[in-house]
């Protein structure tokens, strides 16, 4: 099986029907905006992770600690950490709450 492009403007979902493992390649994930955060939720093979991100992607520049500014002082930061590159075994899924999105699915025989 060839490998499949997953494009869109918001929120992924991905099962993998394979037979075989897949590895999933996030190039490009936008987050999305609520209550003044800009968020990005990963969820795949049973796990969910959160991360304060305008985006990920493999080879983006682009910098994971948010910080609020009161008059030029720092008051606040958090560090996230959110994978650009998973493998799932088949039958597990894959899926994302966020903007637009360019991901690579390839499976493991190539």
């Amino acid at each position: 099986m060839a490998s499949q492009v997953l494009s869109g403007s918001s929120n992924v979902s991905y099962t993998n029907n394979t037979g075989q493992n897949v590895r999933i390649v996030i190039n490009y994930m936008s987050g999305v905006t609520s209550g003044g955060s800009t968020t990005l939720t990963v969820n795949w093979a049973g796990v969910s992770a959160t991360g304060l991100f305008n985006a990920i992607g493999r080879n983006l520049a682009t910098s994971g600690i948010i910080s609020t500014a009161n008059n030029g002082l720092i008051t606040s930061s958090s560090n996230s950490a959110l994978p650009t590159e998973l493998m799932l075994a088949p039958s597990q899924t894959f899926s994302a709450i966020c903007g637009a999105y360019n991901i690579v699915v390839i499976p493991e025989a190539g």
